[in-house]
């Protein structure tokens, strides 16, 4: 496919076309920014259109929308003995206006300049809607017509807002990177995001939609013709068995072990690997069993930590506590009346009355005590979890893995931009495999007569600094290929 490059001025303005260059690159990505870099000669009338604060849309033939538009951030000026003989190149390049959403954060108050932020009764904004719906909205009123004036960018355009599809998402805000929220909210894939320029309205439009499943229609595979190169890897487990060790010194020690059996099975494999969670208050009694490291506080009673809501351990437990600090108070009150007694009557009815405290208060100390040691069973079953959860985060970051590295090719059939965009789902066949997820990423490299070297898809996690972990959909393909050697 033919790509042309249609430039803008600052004002949005469509006063030119590019036909001639020397090389351009795009990285066209779903939900995030992308990039381009175009290499053209210097010193010519096409190259005198780039200009600051102006930007690009490329054109993909017989593709009515742009492929990526963006504005100018950078200028290069490139000049070497080898290779000019005039003005030299120019580099010029920057983000899509994706970008826009990664320029602005998310206020406390949106309807207030940053001046005024202090006078709103809340330092922190909660959002909550269908994702969609949050995305339009933040958008809208960060730099769209539902912006301040001094935030509103000129020629953006959100237009109404949508009816809600997808799951709800709650969130809290507080001058979070607008960008970045959208990528954390749409993370299912279910929902996408972009700014694309429009040269005929001058506009640089908005549009919140949701992705497109053409797995049973856009396929990968060798026999298809359409996949260059794939590489599969399956790589053995870098730990198998995980030691916890927790508070208690010497033979008190308590120490607990998870296996991850299945893996082991599998590679013939056992990886031990220790863990010291000194934080973790367990150590082992006399009979190999945990139980609860405590000390005393400063009126004599064991301190069992926080609990993890910030609640006490059991609700008998909150009662008693309570029912012992009304009963402290109660004794306090009663000595106070004590000391200000002046006649005999007085003090008579002030000792009757510290009397009585004095008993329930010795009766609420020891419901208090009952209770702390009930719940003490409570507070290591949680700590018990907590070793647990240590050990599985160990062995979920040693496990086995399988990576799956795929390189699609553009064919009449099948062209990326023409019949799938970034966020369509696709499905490529390996080894007699189907595996379907989004295409997320998309390279493009173009020549000097407009035609694409290369297209380069990125599908699922395939690239991002996350890999998907695929050992399950490898090991599949493994055994597959194995069995159609054993019939050749």
């Amino acid at each position: 496919m033919a790509y042309r490059i249609e430039v803008r001025d600052r004002d949005l303005n469509r006063i030119g076309e590019i036909d001639t260059w020397l090389q351009l690159d795009m990285v066209v990505q779903f939900n995030d920014q992308g990039s381009w870099n175009l290499l053209i000669k210097a010193g010519t009338p096409q190259a005198e259109l780039l200009q600051q604060g102006g930007g690009v849309a490329i054109y993909q033939d017989g593709v009515q929308t742009p492929i990526l538009t963006g504005q100018i951030e950078t200028f290069q000026k490139y000049w070497t003995t080898v290779q000019h003989s005039s003005e030299g190149s120019i580099f010029v390049g920057g983000k899509t206006d994706n970008k826009l959403a990664y320029q602005r954060l998310a206020f406390p108050e949106p309807g207030l300049p940053v001046s005024e932020q202090y006078s709103s009764p809340n330092d922190t904004r909660a959002a909550k809607a269908q994702v969609n719906v949050l995305m339009w909205d933040e958008l809208n009123k960060a730099l769209g017509p539902g912006a301040i004036s001094n935030r509103r960018v000129a020629g953006v355009t959100t237009g109404t807002a949508p009816t809600g599809f997808g799951a709800v998402k709650a969130d809290t805000l507080r001058y979070d990177v607008i960008g970045e929220k959208l990528s954390e909210w749409g993370s299912d894939n279910k929902t996408g995001w972009r700014f694309i320029y429009n040269p005929n309205t001058r506009s640089i439009d908005l549009r919140v939609y949701q992705p497109r499943d053409l797995s049973k229609k856009i396929r990968f595979s060798p026999e298809l013709g359409n996949l260059r190169e794939f590489i599969w890897t399956l790589t053995a487990p870098k730990v198998t068995r995980v030691i916890v060790a927790c508070q208690g010194e010497g033979k008190e020690r308590y120490i607990w072990q998870k296996i991850d059996s299945v893996s082991e099975a599998e590679w013939n494999l056992q990886i031990e690997q220790f863990v010291d969670r000194r934080d973790i208050p367990l150590k082992t009694d006399s009979n190999g069993n945990p139980v609860l490291v405590t000390k005393l506080d400063s009126e004599g009673f064991e301190d069992l930590g926080d609990a993890p809501d910030g609640v006490e351990w059991t609700s008998d437990l909150d009662r008693a506590r309570r029912n012992y600090q009304t009963a402290k108070q109660e004794r306090d009150a009663a000595q106070a009346q004590l000391d200000a007694a002046e006649t005999q009557a007085e003090k008579d009815a002030a000792n009757a009355r510290l009397s009585n405290a004095t008993t329930a208060l010795n009766i609420a100390k020891a419901e208090l005590r009952d209770q702390i040691s009930a719940a003490k069973a409570t507070v290591v079953d949680y700590y018990l979890e907590v070793i647990e959860q240590a050990a599985d985060e160990v062995l979920k970051e040693g496990e086995k893995s399988g990576n799956f590295q795929i390189y699609p090719i553009d064919t009449e059939q099948v062209v990326f931009g023409r019949d799938y965009f970034v966020g369509d789902i696709v499905t490529v066949e390996v080894d007699g495999t189907s595996y379907s997820d989004i295409v997320r990423e998309v390279s493009i490299s173009v020549d000097d007569g407009g035609n694409a070297v290369s297209v380069s898809p990125k599908i699922g996690e395939q690239g991002s600094g996350e890999p998907l972990n695929l050992y399950q959909s490898v090991y599949d393909m493994r055994k597959k290929l194995r069995k159609l050697e054993a019939r050749m």
